[in-house]
C-alpha cells in the first residue's frame, strides 16, 4: 500500500471494505422489496418483482466494478524496475559478479 498519511489511507480503505456490503446487498434487496409492496398494493404479476431484482444487481454490479477500481487505485504500488547491468560492469543479471559465478 501506498505510504501516503499511513493510519488515513488505512481508514479509508476500511471505509470501503465495510461500504462494500450494504452497497452489494441493499439495491437487490430493496428493490424485491418495492416489488413484492407494488404487486400487493395494484394486484400486478410477479414479472415486476423479478424486473425490479434484475435492476438491483445491476446496479450491485456497477458498485463492486466502482469499489474494485477504488481499491485497485488506493492499493496501487509503484512498480519495481529492474535495470540491466552496464556491459563491462562485471555483473550478471542477478547482481552477482562474473567471475564468483
Amino acid at each position: 500500500m501506498k505510504k501516503k498519511g499511513g493510519l488515513l489511507a488505512s481508514l479509508r480503505l476500511l471505509g470501503y471494505l465495510t461500504q462494500f456490503g450494504l452497497s452489494v446487498i441493499m439495491p437487490p434487496l430493496l428493490l424485491t422489496l418495492l416489488g413484492w409492496w407494488l404487486c400487493d398494493l395494484y394486484g400486478i404479476g410477479v414479472w415486476l418483482i423479478v424486473v425490479l431484482l434484475v435492476a438491483g444487481l445491476i446496479s450491485s454490479g456497477c458498485s463492486i466494478y466502482r469499489f474494485f477500481r477504488i481499491f485497485i487505485r488506493e492499493t496501487k504500488d509503484e512498480p519495481y524496475e529492474k535495470t540491466p547491468p552496464e556491459k563491462g560492469s562485471g555483473q550478471n543479471g542477478k547482481g552477482d559478479r562474473e567471475d564468483e559465478v
